[in-house]
């Protein structure tokens, strides 16, 4: 009887330790995936993103298998007009980087700026990028466009989830925003307008809601939650962790919108 209680606790504890190497090796290749992921992401931005390099043909396009368009059109510098006069305003660093890597993983399409332009996209109401996007939209039969953008690190949220107006008749996205909205639940109390309702005309999501009638939203991500490391100050970053957490959330949220789509 001892003998037989002292197999059956060597198999137990056999067992355990197996199961035990077995969690350790998976947590060790998740992470390891987790930090292919990042360093593909920062590469991307370090190499096909060009902060000051200007060129007429300012922005790049890879076609998708979804109806959805990922859109960043402030990840390089641009031409920000003001009144009668402007000025060059600052990169979104990463939006262009993270909406290629989403569109990979995703199969969703993209258009991304690559270098910089005396286009502002988002604010001029004719521009070549809206031009195809257009396009595009007509090519493919897309039916909703996220527009990335970055907001600094001191502003007071984590994102920023520009709908235009939260009434049915002016939200940019009325039948998508219980989708967007569950996405961020546990993530950040109250995720919409807060800052970027993305209500002027010249914005990308309002073009594509009022112009091009499909739903459109527009996302402020915070830096703490998409630098994977800054190109003019290699030390700053952003944890990696929350990083991973957007990418996450972002990479679910269009998968859900687009098995939405395909029920209606």
């Amino acid at each position: 009887m001892a003998f037989l209680f002292c197999a059956l606790k060597r198999g137990f504890l056999l067992v355990a330790s197996l199961l035990i190497l077995f969690s350790l090796t998976v947590q060790k290749a998740s992470c390891k995936e987790m930090n292919r992921l990042l360093e593909e992401i920062r590469s991307i931005e370090f190499t096909q993103i060009h902060y000051d390099e200007q060129r007429k043909d300012y922005f790049g396009y890879s076609k998708g298998h979804i109806p959805i368009l990922i859109s960043a059109p402030h990840g390089v510098k641009h031409y920000r007009k003001s009144g009668g006069e402007g000025y060059w305003k600052d990169e979104d660093a990463y939006t262009s980087s993270l909406a290629i890597k989403l569109g990979q993983l995703t199969g969703a399409h993209v258009l991304f700026a690559r270098y910089k332009t005396k286009e502002d996209a988002n604010s001029d109401s004719v521009s070549r990028y809206k031009e195809f996007l257009r396009k595009t939209v007509r090519d493919h039969t897309i039916k909703f466009v996220m527009d990335l953008h970055g907001a600094c690190a001191s502003r007071p949220f984590k994102i920023d989830i520009g709908i235009m107006s939260d009434t049915p008749d002016g939200c940019s996205c009325p039948s998508l925003k219980p989708i967007v909205e569950k996405a961020f639940r546990d993530f950040e109390e109250q995720v919409f307008n807060k800052e970027f309702a993305a209500n002027n005309c010249g914005t990308i999501t309002s073009f594509a809601r009022n112009d091009l009638g499909i739903e459109a939203a527009q996302f402020e991500i915070n830096a703490r939650y998409r630098i994977v490391q800054s190109r003019s100050n290699p030390t700053m970053r952003a944890n990696e962790h929350d990083v991973l957490d957007m990418i996450a959330r972002l990479e679910r949220l269009i998968l859900d919108i687009d098995a939405s789509l395909r029920q209606k």
